[in-house]
This record gives structure tokens, C-alpha cells and sequence, in this order.
């Protein structure tokens, strides 16, 4: 079972975080605070690909140790009142006790694994549609799943940083809002590419032709038996 240090009070009731939550969407957006607000739409909290292998890594995640379900329960009664997606990072406003500030980051991919996702996508995916709907083979779309060399994030990529006092990592609110990125990039899967700072057209181009070596007038000249002007 999760547990967490750090908050003064009491865990809150469903009831309450959802009407606090609310509250507080109202005084910000009233303040003139633009809002983008993350609800969960189902239980399942995905139902397309890369949102769903979104979750399921977050699952395997929670498998291997990491609490994220405190996370979860604050999505779903709506306490990610804004969030937002940009190259490397997500930055969240997380309604609990308190409205907290959220600040994940990532590394960009490192040019080794980006290398490698490009040589084994090259060719092998038919249009940037597809990819983004998750329509490839199943040995190259494992690849791209894969926790260790493909594009989801494993535990240990990510840097987070919460207003809150509590002292574990991820705390309920950084973790609220890598459950609600995930719901994100379920609607918008180019939002996945954005996060990992790739663009996905790069995955998608052909094979690099051979480069033939340029060629050697001299080299042709004594070959053929002929001057050959420079």
C-alpha cells in the first residue's frame, strides 16, 4: 500500500477534493487564469494506443514499487485543473489540501537511443498517420514500448518538483500529473513525440541510400589513358 509524509491534514474525502477542486477552477479562471483542465472521460483512462501503452507502463511501474495511485484518484475527481505538454517537461496545477504547482522534467533522448529508434522505424512504418495511431508491425511497436529503449519514460527519467511538503517522489500530485499526461497524449499522440523532444517524421523516413564516393577526375584519367582538365 502507497503511503505518504509530508501533509498536515487528513486525506480528503472524494467528496471534498472534487468540490475544492472545483472551487478553486472557478477563483483562478474568475482571477483571469487560463485553464486546461484534464478529466478522466473513462476508467480505463485510455482507449487509444500510445495512450493506452501510456498506462500500462504506468502500471508495470506501480508493479515494480513506484505509488502512483494517489495520482490517480486525484485525476479522476478532477483535481488537474491545468497542464500542459512542451518539449522535455509537463508543468501542473494540482488541487489536494492545497493547490500545488508541479514541474516534471525529462532528459531529451540521448542521440545513441534516438538512432537506434530511427534505424529500426526506417522503412518499416507507412505514413506519420500510422504511426501515430499505433499501426505497425507488433515486433517494432514493442520496440517503441519497450521501458528500456523506447520512447515511454522509465521512473528513473524524470525530475520532478511540487510545491507541497511532502517528501516522497513521486507525491500524489506529481504523480496526478503524469497519469493525466498520459490522458493527454491518448487524445493527441503527437503530444508523446513533443514530451520526448522527437520529432516523429524522423521515424518515419526511408532507409538512408548508400552515399557513393565522390568521383577522382586524376583517378579516371589514368585509369582510361586520357587528360582529363581540372
Amino acid at each position: 500500500m502507497c503511503s505518504y509524509a509530508g501533509e498536515d491534514s487528513a486525506p480528503l474525502r472524494a467528496a471534498d477534493l472534487a468540490r475544492l477542486a472545483s472551487q478553486r477552477a472557478t477563483e483562478l479562471t474568475a482571477d483571469g487564469a487560463q485553464l486546461h483542465p484534464v478529466v478522466a472521460s473513462s476508467r480505463k483512462l485510455a482507449e487509444h494506443f500510445w495512450g493506452s501503452a501510456w498506462m500500462r507502463h504506468l502500471a508495470l511501474c506501480e508493479a515494480g514499487g513506484l505509488c502512483l495511485s494517489p495520482g490517480r484518484t486525484l485525476l479522476r475527481h478532477g483535481c488537474v485543473l491545468d497542464l500542459t505538454i512542451a518539449p522535455c517537461s509537463i508543468r501542473a496545477l494540482v488541487s489536494a489540501q492545497e493547490l500545488y504547482e508541479v514541474d516534471l522534467s525529462l532528459e531529451p533522448l540521448d542521440e545513441e537511443k534516438s538512432l537506434a529508434l530511427r534505424t529500426v522505424c526506417a522503412g518499416n512504418v507507412g505514413s506519420l498517420v500510422a504511426l501515430l495511431e499505433g499501426k505497425a508491425n507488433d515486433d517494432l511497436l514493442h520496440t517503441l514500448c519497450d521501458p528500456e529503449s523506447g520512447l515511454l519514460p522509465a521512473p528513473t527519467d524524470w525530475h520532478m518538483s511540487c510545491t507541497c511538503p511532502d517528501w516522497a517522489e513521486p507525491c500524489p500530485h506529481a504523480a496526478a500529473a503524469i497519469y493525466a499526461a498520459g490522458v493527454l497524449i491518448d487524445r493527441e499522440p503527437s503530444l508523446l513525440f513533443t514530451l520526448r523532444s522527437l520529432d516523429p517524421a524522423t521515424l518515419i523516413a526511408p532507409p538512408a541510400a548508400e552515399t557513393s564516393a565522390p568521383l577522382d577526375p586524376a583517378g579516371l584519367g589514368k585509369t582510361f589513358g586520357i587528360d582529363i582538365d581540372l
